[in-house]
């Protein structure tokens, strides 16, 4: 994934290079909204494991960062962003762990995770009109902090058992697609929808900790966000 992502940089200032000679580049700032959700996949057999499926909440994070703006043509253009970008959600989840000797613990799980990234989008963007143009791309990010809440509340507990875990991945790639709108020829808004490809995170269920063995993840999260932000070229 890392090499992906040096082709792609590559690419990047092959083309804004050779872009030079036909119609002026143009720089500027973005500042947004990620609205983001997470796409929760149980990886085990609920029913046997006492894993019941998540009910999960959408959150806020900031989305901001540098545009380049590369003529192709007059209706073509190549937009390179890179970006500080939050992502993440709340979820929540019931869970059971029955012993050998007839206990049972019962537990609703409480999750919040941030996750914050460099994000590169080589986005690519066909001008319909003068005014609005419609978006697309391959994003690939990098992480670079996590915040991570997690609470276990006990509904019927026997033993000890650990609070869960929570593994994140330190690449996330997916695709975005959008449209802007142009008020002038500098400044202009848009909306994209994200959706996340690979696996960025596994959330681990509770487990005794006498034995200390850590089970499978119970879950894998990809994520997934609608994007609005605000740019302006200089």
């Amino acid at each position: 994934m890392k090499k992906l992502a040096s082709i792609l940089a590559l690419a990047f200032f092959t083309i804004a290079t050779n872009a030079q000679s036909l119609i002026p580049i143009k720089y500027g700032i973005k500042v947004g909204l990620n609205f983001s959700n997470l796409n929760i996949t149980s990886t085990i057999d609920g029913v046997q494991h006492g894993v019941q499926p998540t009910d999960n909440s959408s959150q806020s994070g900031i989305s901001a960062g540098f545009i380049v703006h590369i003529p192709l043509s007059d209706q073509w253009f190549i937009n390179p962003e890179v970006l500080y970008s939050q992502k993440g959600a709340s979820f929540n989840y019931a869970f059971t762990h029955d012993y050998e000797i007839n206990q049972r613990d019962e537990y609703k799980m409480n999750n919040q995770v941030t996750l914050s990234y460099v994000e590169l989008n080589p986005t690519i963007s066909y001008k319909a009109t003068d005014k609005l143009a419609l978006n697309f791309g391959p994003s690939v990010s990098f992480l670079i902090g996590v915040d991570t809440t997690l609470q276990a509340l006990p509904l019927m507990q026997n033993n000890i058992l650990t609070d869960g875990l929570v593994e994140t991945a330190s690449l996330d790639v997916g695709l975005n697609l959008g449209i802007s709108y142009f008020f002038t020829e500098h400044f202009f808004v848009d909306s994209r929808v994200y959706t996340g490809f690979i696996e960025v995170a596994s959330a681990i269920q509770p487990y005794e900790v006498i034995t200390s063995i850590i089970p499978k993840p119970a879950y894998t999260l990809k994520n997934r966000a609608i994007v609005l932000s605000i740019s302006y070229l200089f």
